[in-house]
């Protein structure tokens, strides 16, 4: 039933990658793999353009994955993402983002589609070899649709009405993300501690990440 979790906003989609702000060139590329215990085990695969937005080192990205193990793609999360680095000085830099989110489940009891939206922001030390910083963010999953099975009216609530549902709450992060390069490569480390919306401890107490990039 991550499926579910994650739909409802329960959990924040911290799998993605989160990358080295100081190797940010405008008109490079990066193509990167990343997995992450978010809730359950998700490999994704991304794309990132990196360009010049008023002056600023910009990106963008799209990025898509499915639990591993099941290798499903009806339990799914794709991610259309951008970020904007506000503030560099020296080796200080400070980053907001913005992304568009789908994340769907198909299993024996119901059918479901989100949409959702995450902001974030990440502040800390940029070198080009190494990065180490500071990162809060907000998930808001905003409208699902449910259609239920047979099953689950027969098993669990007979009056369940499939349809469109608004405010299906949302998650904060609050985490540390580094990385190390190593020529074109990168390799990144997310780590942090996730709240409800009303801020309240979930389940599973931490979200974890792993990935590499390679840029071209």
């Amino acid at each position: 039933m991550w499926a579910a979790i994650l739909l409802a906003g329960a959990i924040p989609a911290v799998a993605h990658g989160q990358w080295n702000l100081a190797r940010l060139t405008p008109g490079e590329s990066r193509m990167h793999l990343t997995t992450g215990v978010d809730p359950a085990i998700i490999p994704s695969i991304g794309y990132n353009r990196v360009a010049s937005l008023f002056g600023r080192t910009a990106q963008v990205g799209v990025e898509a994955g499915v639990v591993a193990g099941e290798a499903d793609v009806r339990d799914f999360r794709a991610r259309l993402s951008g970020q904007v680095q506000l503030v560099r000085y020296r080796g200080l830099r400070l980053a907001a983002s913005a992304a568009a989110i789908t994340r769907g489940t198909d299993n024996d009891l119901f059918r479901a589609v989100n949409f959702g939206a995450d902001l974030g922001a990440t502040g800390g030390f940029y070198r080009r070899g190494l990065f180490l910083a500071a990162e809060i963010g907000f998930d808001k999953a905003i409208i699902t649709h449910f259609a239920h099975s047979q099953q689950y009216r027969d098993e669990n609530y007979a009056e369940a009405k499939d349809g469109w549902y608004l405010d299906n709450g949302g998650t904060w992060r609050f985490g540390v993300v580094s990385g190390v390069a190593i020529g074109r490569t990168e390799l990144m480390l997310r780590a942090g501690v996730p709240r409800t919306q009303g801020g309240e401890s979930l389940p599973l107490p931490a979200y974890l990440s792993l990935g590499v990039g390679v840029r071209f």
